[in-house]
């Protein structure tokens, strides 16, 4: 099997925590005050049956504000046998995070404990006054899957002052708690409603998770390829998705999204301890809605509405509004120029055959421009939004349908340009590429107790901002984040037969303060073997 997982046949023991290069949240030097969101809170009741903790969120008298930073840390410990898992946390209703948990290794061994964090500073407008929270890991126990996750949240409020200044962030934040698309509602609403009447600019950010057969999207297969090898059970409607936002009808961007993989994805001993890219903390797309801000401003309620082409399994799908509002006008007006955004990206498929199977290959692109202008206290401004989008997906599947060879690259760029009188006022652009490649092999697959299965992937995630204007370009921040890894899993009867794993990954770039930082690991049979960091 060309390219598959080379890794040493046997029984992994005990597993390091995970632990991920990327920089953790950088925080000031200033005053600061942390509240308690839970505290070694289990995701089961006594009874088995899962559970949420919840609140009201103050922001504490010490630390009124404004602040410099707010930053959200929690600290997880499980262990036995359990599958990943969902967790989030919503403030006044406002989806904050949303992200995957570690799967542990089994019974028997030692409970693991991880760590992540979250800037929460772009949402400061939500924490001014108190809110209520619900958050935390959504999980299911049984005779088999006794995993109980044991959480410690925290919010830390760190003081503005003179060295440290509160940065711009939104005046006004309108989320939503996620909802999820499936195969007979690709379709889902959000109403905007109550939204300030005086925003100047306006952006959305989105977070995807795919579920069921989406739950790697990636690796699924054009319908016909499926029905070929029945006894493979492979995920049909193809390897491209999207989800289609529009506005009361009107097109307005295909969000992409990175090819996350949580922890018990493709062979589990891929992830231990070394997890994918952004598996806690899912990456989010932000997209410039600047253009439409004419529209929403009227006073009227909207419906905003995302579409999931080729929907497969199931899409949970996070929107939050981030709105800058005009300090010197109660009420600002606009309208929307141009909307050129295709509402379903073309999509090309090729297939032919090689030996021992079939390839199957999948392209898609967008070339999207929306403009409008906002009528401001300090005149009016137009914005310029271009969003561009080259995807390409190539599945080589022999062995019946078993073994899997996928390579796809998907790249874009979103560009801002904001103009009065004819003169820039503000240019933005961001890049990014989410290329990965991944060989999987399923052999004596009877059901999850009962199997064979050998893999490995490569995933790198590269960022790219930049300011300007509209000519000349300078970086504001930058990041490459690379994962390589193998495993194999043997199960039978429900007992490890060979459970083993490799894998390194580094990160290069610059800190959310925009300072250098290089942070490389590897790990084999679940231990780490290296840990070089400079920054």
């Amino acid at each position: 099997m060309a390219g598959t997982a080379s890794a040493a046949q046997g029984l992994e023991g005990d597993t390091d925590n995970p632990v991920t290069p990327a920089p953790a949240v950088s925080r000031p030097a200033t005053e600061h005050c942390t509240v308690s969101l839970a505290d070694k809170f289990p995701s089961n009741g006594p009874d088995g049956a899962s559970q949420l903790f919840s609140g009201t969120l103050a922001p504490p008298s010490a630390c009124a504000g404004p602040w410099a930073k707010v930053v959200l840390d929690e600290t997880v410990t499980v262990s036995g046998r359990q599958y990943d898992r969902i967790g989030d946390l919503t403030i006044g209703g406002t989806e904050v995070y949303w992200g995957t948990t570690e799967e542990p290794s089994g019974e028997g061994h030692k409970a693991i404990t991880y760590h992540f964090d979250k800037d929460l500073t772009p949402y400061s407008a939500l924490l001014r006054k108190p809110q209520p929270f619900k958050g935390g890991i959504v999980n299911f126990q049984s005779s088999i899957y006794t995993g109980n996750y044991m959480q410690t949240a925290t919010l830390t409020y760190y003081r503005a002052d003179r060295a440290h200044p509160a940065p711009q962030v939104a005046d006004a934040v309108a989320g939503f708690p996620h909802q999820d698309a499936n195969p007979g509602q690709g379709t889902v609403h959000f109403a905007l409603s109550a939204l300030p009447r005086n925003i100047t600019r306006a952006y959305l950010e989105v977070t995807l998770e795919g579920g069921a057969c989406d739950e790697q999207w990636f690796d699924d297969v054009p319908d016909d390829v499926a029905a070929k090898y029945p006894a493979a059970g492979l995920c049909g409607h193809g390897p491209f998705r999207e989800a289609n936002a529009a506005l009361d009808g009107t097109p307005v961007a295909g969000v992409q999204t990175f090819p996350h993989i949580y922890s018990g994805g493709i062979v589990p001993t891929l992830w231990r301890p070394i997890v994918a890219i952004d598996t806690f903390s899912l990456h989010s797309e932000l997209v410039d809605v600047t253009p439409f801000v004419g529209r929403l401003v009227d006073g009227a309620s909207h419906d905003l509405s995302f579409t999931v082409p080729n929907i497969g399994g199931s899409w949970s799908i996070s929107p939050t509004l981030l709105l800058y509002t005009d300090h010197g006008a109660a009420t600002t007006s606009g309208a929307l120029v141009k909307s050129e955004v295709a509402p379903v990206a073309a999509q090309y498929t090729a297939e032919r055959p090689i030996t021992g199977g079939v390839n199957a290959t999948v392209t898609a692109n967008r070339d999207d421009v929306t403009t409008g202008y906002v009528d401001t206290s300090a005149g009016r401004v137009y914005t310029r939004v271009e969003r561009t989008r080259a995807f390409l997906n190539s599945d080589d599947m022999t062995g019946n349908g078993l073994v899997q060879h996928v390579a796809q690259t998907d790249s874009g760029q979103q560009t801002s340009v904001s103009t009065m009188d004819g003169r820039v006022r503000s240019a933005d652009r961001h890049s990014y590429s989410y290329p990965i490649t991944v060989d999987d092999s399923a052999a004596n697959y009877v059901d999850d107790q009962n199997f064979q299965l050998t893999g490995s992937v490569e995933m790198t995630q590269v960022l790219h901002d930049e300011t300007g204007d509209g000519r000349s370009w300078h970086t504001t921040a930058a990041s490459d984040e690379w994962l390589k890894s193998s495993g194999v899993l043997g199960r039978t009867n429900g007992v490890n037969t060979e459970s083993d794993g490799s894998a390194q990954t580094a990160y290069s770039g610059f800190d959310d303060s925009r300072r250098p930082y290089f942070h490389y690991l590897a790990a084999n049979h679940g231990l780490f073997t290296a840990d070089k960091a400079s920054g």
